[in-house]
């Protein structure tokens, strides 16, 4: 549950504008049943923020910010998230939400939210938030004995919440990057039933119709570099797939009108907005 403490107007699209943000939070005296809260437990907690707009500063400078304040205002240690690092065990946690319209600051509390999931222990650039990879798994529709591939595995997250949906399926995951699939072992390690193996997606060394699901998210060539070009992908993997088999894969709009000329039927599309960019879930099925 989220609390929403206080809403201030946009301080500005420039670095030295987010310093404004401390003179409009000052009106704000009590923080009520929030302040018992850190009374009575460990006071320290992390900031969580997500900005709209053209801004020459990023997230976690407007986390640093607001987590000065609140530092400041409550007394306790704010844990910054600057540079990945990882939250503090039982930290609480605040979520800012910036866009034109104003700033709304709200309080999570020391519940962990929805994208942490404790087996995610390792990961890398550019992964996937569990919840998108679990949306992404019910798309597939993956049922019992089902065979299911993600050919770009990354950390294992797509994986790994199949697996919570379906676990009577086999899975699995390849990935170029021996680092990837470190994470990705690490991740899965009290897991039975994923297999995983270095591979490169656009030469899978599996038979022709042998997979059942495909459920990836292939590099996008921003965070992460694109190995392969995405026509390529799509021809493997309607190599490997079963004639009555389903693709869901995220991947920018701009690559949709691949599907036409690469022997799948796109069936459907889900737009979604990660980290800035609004890339789309295509859902798809192998032509004749």
């Amino acid at each position: 549950m989220l609390i929403q403490v206080l809403q201030t107007a946009d301080p500005g699209p420039t670095k030295a504008d987010l310093q404004r943000l401390r003179r409009l939070f000052r009106p704000v005296v009590a923080l009520g049943p929030v302040k018992a809260d850190f009374d009575c437990g460990e006071p320290v907690f992390t900031v969580s923020a997500s900005m709209g707009g053209r801004r020459t500063y990023n997230r976690h400078d407007l986390e640093d910010v607001v987590g000065a304040f609140l530092s400041e205002r409550l007394g306790a240690r704010f844990a910054s998230r600057r540079g990945g690092v990882r939250p503090p065990e039982g930290a609480a946690e605040w979520r800012a939400v910036l866009s034109p319209e104003g700033l709304l600051l709200g309080y999570r509390g020391r519940r962990p939210p929805l994208h942490r999931r404790v087996w995610k222990t390792a990961s890398i650039r550019g992964t996937l938030h569990p919840p998108v990879a679990a949306a992404m798994a019910r798309l597939a529709g993956i049922e019992s004995g089902m065979t299911v591939l993600d050919p770009c595995c990354g950390a294992g997250t797509i994986l790994i919440e199949a697996r919570e949906l379906a676990p009577a399926a086999t899975y699995t995951g390849s990935d170029l990057d021996r680092n990837a699939l470190a994470s990705a072992t690490r991740n899965a390690r009290h897991r039975n039933g994923i297999a995983l193996a270095q591979a490169d997606a656009a030469r899978l060394r599996l038979p022709s119709g042998s997979i059942d699901r495909i459920v990836t998210n292939p590099a996008w060539g921003r965070q992460v570099a694109a190995p392969q070009q995405f026509p390529a992908l799509l021809a493997e993997w309607r190599r490997v797939i079963a004639p009555d088999g389903r693709l869901v894969c995220l991947i920018p709009p701009e690559l949709l009108r691949h599907f036409e000329t690469s022997r799948w039927r796109l069936t459907g599309t889900r737009q979604l907005s990660l980290s800035g960019q609004h890339p789309v879930i295509a859902i798809a099925r192998p032509n004749p």
